[in-house]
């Protein structure tokens, strides 16, 4: 028997049998399964499994987070009879769970996670570029209009100005539209021809109608309505069009129709919202000390309940409009407070299996940035675990906002996205803010594990 097997017995067993399971996917950390009855599990029984960190059941699916070694667990999962494994990226109707509606809430969450998530790796990746040619050419290694220092840099850039035409992807898939269609219709209003003439806040004129000009690089609401809309549209072609017609007229009346919509009504609508939104958030962001007091303690929270595929892009558009953004780096001590709460757990905690947990799992976190393996397996554990993130965060947070620390470009907590910190601003304070979050993680835990076996004493 390999280390996995008894592992998934367990699983299969503690969700109902494998007549329950309708299908099983997986992102980078959890197992998600659509079960035709959630009241058949037993959530209880598959936490305490050794091998699981956590659950929860939320999107329209019951996750089982395993850690960075999910995707063997899944292959083993593959090999019990019955068993239907539909790959790493789960679609609309793979998330369901058949006996239940799916809250809107649920909804938004599942949609903002698969259309961004796909890209958060590759704007890391790129965020370390920036940040690496950013540093060499201050110190004067390079010049910013040479070719290398060009090349480098557009691979973090050319991905937020391009961004419609790879939501247009991603988000075409999610709404069960035609993926290359929808790529079109976002290289379409990116077109030179077309984009040059769309000056953000001037009119602009089509087919005799004037409407106010929306300029679509790096947003994401317009083309997100866009395809939404037109998802609707194709369908409804497809019942209404003989099918021996389908294959060009389908396309020829989503592209003709929707590229002069976006243009004059998405965009302008979207703008609106991007627009409210932006002014919201800097109003908050207004008052560094408390916005990133508060994003340093509650960010972690909020990547416990999925909203961050909902603040994620509100971010990112913030930063490629002014050059900077202060919310990334507070919101990251969350993640270096976790990281000292895991430390201080592997360490002096007596239970075993708890230290293996905590070991593995921050070593994931301080590598890649990912924290949900020490969120659900440590964290939630205990809820003194809970205060002291809010607290070491807190202070994280306090000092990137009163010394003015704000990201240039976008990057994970993490060593390998790093080089991505490099041209932050107030750099020097930015790793103090990292210190000290740990520091006071690791002692607020290390000091609550020794009193608790003090008294048991």
């Amino acid at each position: 028997m390999n280390k996995y097997e008894q592992l998934t017995k367990d699983i299969v067993s503690a969700l109902g049998g494998v007549e329950n399971i309708q299908s099983v996917t997986h992102c980078a950390t959890r197992l998600r399964f659509s079960l035709n009855s959630k009241d058949k599990s037993d959530k209880a029984k598959i936490e305490k499994i050794n091998g699981v960190l956590g659950t929860q059941i939320g999107a329209g699916t019951f996750q089982v987070l395993i850690g960075t070694h999910v995707s063997d667990v899944y292959d083993e999962l593959l090999t019990i009879p019955g068993i239907t494994g539909k790959g790493e990226v789960a679609d609309d109707e793979d998330t369901t769970i058949a006996s239940e509606k799916v809250s809107l809430f649920d909804r938004f969450t599942r949609m903002m996670s698969t259309v961004f998530s796909p890209y958060i790796p590759v704007l890391a990746t790129g965020g370390i570029a920036s940040g690496v040619v950013g540093l060499l050419a201050n110190l004067g290694v390079m010049t910013t209009d040479s070719l290398t220092y060009q090349t480098f840099y557009s691979i973090f850039y050319s991905l937020i100005y391009f961004f419609p035409i790879l939501l247009a992807f991603t988000a075409a898939k999610h709404f069960r539209s035609n993926q290359y269609v929808a790529a079109v219709l976002g290289a379409s209003i990116m077109y030179p021809g077309v984009a040059d003439l769309l000056v953000a806040g001037e009119k602009a004129d089509l087919f005799g109608i004037n409407f106010p000009a929306f300029h679509f690089a790096s947003s994401f609401i317009p083309i997100l309505l866009a395809i939404f809309c037109m998802s609707y549209f194709e369908r409804w072609l497809k019942k209404t069009v003989p099918a021996t017609l389908q294959f060009i007229v389908v396309p020829a009346a989503c592209l003709f129709i929707f590229v002069p919509l976006t243009i004059m009504v998405f965009g302008p609508v979207g703008s609106l919202v991007a627009n409210g939104i932006s002014t919201v958030y800097q109003a908050v962001m207004a008052y560094p000390i408390i916005s990133c007091t508060l994003l340093g303690a509650l960010f972690s929270l909020i990547i416990l309940v999925g909203m961050h595929w909902a603040v994620t892009p509100i971010m990112l558009g913030i930063l490629a409009t002014q050059g900077y953004e202060a919310g990334l780096a507070a919101g990251g001590m969350g993640n270096y407070a976790v990281l000292g709460i895991c430390l201080a757990v592997m360490i002096f905690d007596k239970n075993k299996e708890m230290k293996q947990t905590a070991g593995s799992s921050s070593f994931t976190l301080a590598l890649c940035g990912i924290s949900e393996p020490c969120l659900y397996g440590v964290i939630l554990k205990d809820k003194k675990y809970i205060m002291n993130m809010l607290v070491a965060g807190a202070i994280g947070g306090f000092i990137c906002g009163i010394t003015g620390v704000a990201a240039t470009n976008f990057a994970y907590a993490g060593i390998l996205s790093f080089g991505a910190w490099l041209t932050a601003k107030s750099f020097v304070w930015y790793c103090v803010a990292i210190v000290v979050s740990v520091v006071v993680g690791f002692v607020l835990t290390a000091f609550m594990l020794k009193t608790n076996q003090s008294k048991k004493a």
